[in-house]
C-alpha cells in the first residue's frame, strides 16, 4: 500500500498541486511502479523498423528496451538485459542485426528473443535449458496505425481501450497522411535536469507561456517575426491581448488535446511555410472525404497537441512526436521525432525537418527556453519550505465550449484545462489498484478464456 495521500498532493477541486511531486524520490519510485509499469507507453513507429532484423532502442520508464522485427515480421520488445548476469545485450541505438550478443560472457539471442548461443555450453553446463533464458519480453506490444506501444502489465486493457477517445484525434494525423506517416531520421535527444511531468504538461496545455517565455524567439521566427500576422495561436505580439474564441482545450478520460481549429495555423512558426501550406490544401479534399468536415476542415493543419498519458505528445503543425523519458526525480530526456507524410515531396519534408531542428532540436530556439523553466521549477522544490507550497492551475475552470468531437471542451489556448486533466489522471493512476482502473475500467474478475472453459465443461 502507498504511504502517500494523493488527494492531498493533487487537490482537483481547487486546482492545486503540491510541489513535492516534482522532487520527492519516494514519489518518483511509486511513479515507476504505478504508471510506467502499467500504462501503455510509446515505443516508436513501424516505419523505423520495416525489415526483418531492424531494431531500435528506447525506454519504458527507466527500463532499457529493444524493439525488433523478427523473421516472422512480428514486432517484439524485450528488456535490454542478458538473462545470465544482466549486462546490456545491445549498445547501438538502432540498426539491423541477426542477433544480440552480451559483451560480458558472449550469450547471444536471436531476433525473436530466444537464447541462441552460449560460449563453452557443453563444457560448463549440464543440460542448460535454453528456453528458460530467453530475453524477457514486454508483456504486450501493439500497433495503432503504425504507432507502436508496449505495456508491462499482463492484465492490461487493450491498446485501443487504453487510447479510448483520443484515437479520434490521432486519426487526423495518421489517416490524413498520404502514403502513411513516416518518421524522418533519428530523434533529437536532450537531457534536462528537471522533473518529467513538467515538460509533459507544458507541451499539452500551457499556451499561457508562449508569447511571454518565448518572446525573443517569436520576434525572429514564424508569423510574428516575418510580419505575416500580428498574433500567434491567438496571442498578440508583446503579450498585449488574446483571442480565446477560435481554439479549445479538450479533456477526455485519461488523455488531452488542444487545437486551434483553423486548419492552417500549425505552420505559423515556420519561416517558410508555403510548401507545406500548399500540400495541405491539395490534400484537404481527400481528408474531408475520409474523416468528415469537422476533422478535415478544422483539425487537419491546425496547431494540435495530442497528449497520450503519461509521456507522449503528438504535435501536428510543429510536426513532431515527442516522448519524455524519466531519468530520476530530477532529470529526464526528451526525444523529438520529426514526422511527415510518406508521399510528401522531398522538399516539403525538408522544410518540416529543418523547422523541427530549429525549434525543438538540442539547440532549438524553443526547447532551450522551456528547459530553463522546467529546471528552475524542479530545483526550487529542493528547499523544504518551498516543497510544502502548492502550484495553482485554475485558469479557465468552469468555462465550457461547444464542441462536437469527443471530450469536454474549454475555450482558448490560454487555459489550464489540459494541465488539470493531466494531474487528475496522474492521481488516478497513482491510486489505481490495477491497470484497468487507470482508465476507469473495472478489472475483469476472471480471464475470458477461463470463463469459456468453465461454460464448455459445465
Amino acid at each position: 500500500m502507498t504511504s502517500f495521500n494523493y488527494q492531498e498532493l493533487i487537490d482537483s477541486e481547487q486546482a492545486l498541486q503540491k510541489r513535492s511531486i516534482f522532487w520527492d524520490p519516494a514519489i518518483y519510485e511509486e511513479e515507476l511502479k504505478q504508471i510506467f509499469n502499467r500504462c501503455w507507453l510509446f515505443l516508436g513507429h513501424e516505419s523505423q523498423i520495416p525489415q526483418h532484423g531492424d531494431f531500435i532502442r528506447t525506454y519504458m520508464g527507466e527500463d532499457d528496451i529493444i524493439v525488433v522485427r523478427g523473421k516472422d515480421k512480428v514486432v517484439r520488445a524485450f528488456l535490454n538485459a542478458c538473462t545470465h548476469r544482466g549486462n546490456k545485450v545491445c549498445q547501438a541505438e538502432g540498426g539491423n542485426t541477426r542477433s544480440f550478443t552480451c559483451s560480458y560472457h558472449g550469450w547471444s539471442y536471436n531476433t525473436e528473443g530466444e537464447l541462441a548461443g552460449v560460449p563453452l555450453e557443453k563444457e560448463i553446463y549440464d543440460n542448460l535449458d535454453r528456453e528458460r533464458f530467453g530475453l524477457v519480453p514486454v508483456a504486450h506490444v501493439e500497433s495503432y496505425k503504425g504507432l507502436l506501444f508496449g505495456c508491462f502489465s499482463e492484465s492490461a486493457p487493450s491498446l485501443v481501450e487504453y487510447l479510448g477517445d483520443i484515437a479520434w484525434y490521432i486519426d487526423v494525423v495518421t489517416d490524413s497522411a498520404q502514403g502513411g506517416l513516416e518518421i524522418v531520421g533519428a530523434p533529437y535527444r536532450t537531457e534536462i535536469p528537471g522533473n518529467w511531468k513538467l515538460p509533459v504538461e507544458n507541451a499539452i496545455g500551457d499556451g499561457y507561456h508562449v508569447a511571454w517565455a518565448h518572446a525573443g524567439a517569436m520576434s525572429v521566427v514564424g508569423a510574428l517575426g516575418h510580419g505575416r500576422s500580428d498574433n500567434v495561436l491567438g496571442i498578440s505580439a508583446n503579450n498585449s491581448g488574446v483571442d480565446q474564441s477560435a481554439a479549445i482545450e479538450v479533456v477526455m478520460n485519461t488523455h488531452t488535446v488542444l487545437t486551434t481549429l483553423d486548419g492552417q495555423s500549425g505552420y505559423a512558426l515556420y519561416d517558410h511555410p508555403e510548401p507545406v501550406l500548399a500540400h495541405l490544401e491539395k490534400n484537404r479534399p481527400s481528408v474531408i472525404e475520409k474523416l468528415g468536415e469537422l476533422r478535415g476542415r478544422q483539425l487537419y493543419g491546425s496547431e494540435t497537441h495530442i497528449g497520450v498519458f503519461p509521456n507522449l505528445q503528438i504535435i501536428q503543425g510543429l510536426n513532431f512526436i515527442r516522448i519524455i523519458h524519466p531519468k530520476g526525480p530530477g532529470k529526464f530526456e526528451v526525444w523529438t521525432y520529426a514526422m511527415c507524410e510518406r508521399d510528401m515531396p522531398d522538399a516539403t519534408k525538408g522544410v518540416i525537418h529543418d523547422h523541427v531542428r530549429q525549434t525543438f532540436g538540442p539547440a532549438g530556439l524553443l526547447e532551450g527556453d522551456d528547459g530553463d523553466f522546467v529546471e528552475a521549477i524542479t530545483h526550487s522544490a529542493a528547499g523544504y519550505a518551498t516543497r510544502q507550497l502548492k502550484g495553482f492551475l485554475g485558469m479557465g475552470m468552469g468555462r465550457k465550449a461547444a464542441w462536437d468531437g469527443p471530450g469536454e471542451a474549454s475555450p482558448g489556448l490560454v487555459n489550464e484545462a489540459c494541465q488539470r486533466g493531466f494531474y487528475d489522471q496522474w492521481r488516478r493512476a497513482m491510486e489505481a489498484h490495477n491497470a484497468h482502473e487507470i482508465i476507469g475500467q473495472t478489472e475483469p474478475t476472471a480471464p475470458l478464456t477461463s470463463i469459456l472453459r468453465e461454460v464448455r465443461h459445465g
